[in-house]
């Protein structure tokens, strides 16, 4: 194969992998459902056995 052959080859690799990328990014930031996270929110108690000082 000619050097210039080769070169279209890489060429159009690199055009496929730079539009899947650009897809990734238009999905992800355009189409991902933007959702407020849900915590559950504990109303623990504190166990009065463990202290965090100790953890040095």
């Amino acid at each position: 194969m000619k050097f210039r052959t080769i070169m279209w080859i890489i060429a159009a690799a690199v055009a496929v992998v730079a539009m899947a990328a650009g897809v990734a990014v238009f999905v992800n930031r355009y189409l991902n459902t933007k959702k407020d996270m849900d915590y559950i929110e504990c109303e623990c108690d504190t166990d009065p056995d463990v202290t965090f000082d100790d953890a040095e």
